[in-house]
């Protein structure tokens, strides 16, 4: 009998993550240490094809939609959805000040959305 390991049960699911130019230059306005906690998220996103709470989240009521988290004088949120089943586009990031993402994200991320889609 052949002995197993626990690697033999891992399935990666690397994904390719995209940026939309437009989050991209949103990104760029915030500080330096909120933009490199983006990306070491975006890098476990590409390996793991998904983020766990509290760095990532599903959005309530919207079947496309998930945000990533990040907590640094402040809070940051950036939008994405799955587009395929090997891509994530990161749609829009802002800064959140209120406790329900703001409405003018949540159009702004599905108007993005559909230029993908279609």
């Amino acid at each position: 009998m052949t002995r197993r390991s626990i690697y033999d049960t891992i399935t990666y699911v690397r994904k390719a993550v995209l940026i939309d130019k437009r989050a991209e230059k949103e990104l760029r306005k915030f500080s330096r240490t909120v933009q490199l906690k983006f990306q070491a998220l975006f890098e476990i996103l590409e390996e793991d094809g998904k983020l766990e709470e509290p760095f990532g989240k599903k959005l309530s009521g919207r079947i496309d939609l998930f945000e990533i988290r990040v907590r640094q004088n402040g809070q940051w949120r950036a939008l994405y959805a799955y587009i395929g089943k090997d891509s994530i586009i990161i749609l829009c990031a802002f800064a959140k000040k209120t406790q329900k993402t703001p409405i003018i994200e949540l159009d702004k991320a599905i108007k993005r959305l559909v230029d993908y889609k279609e």
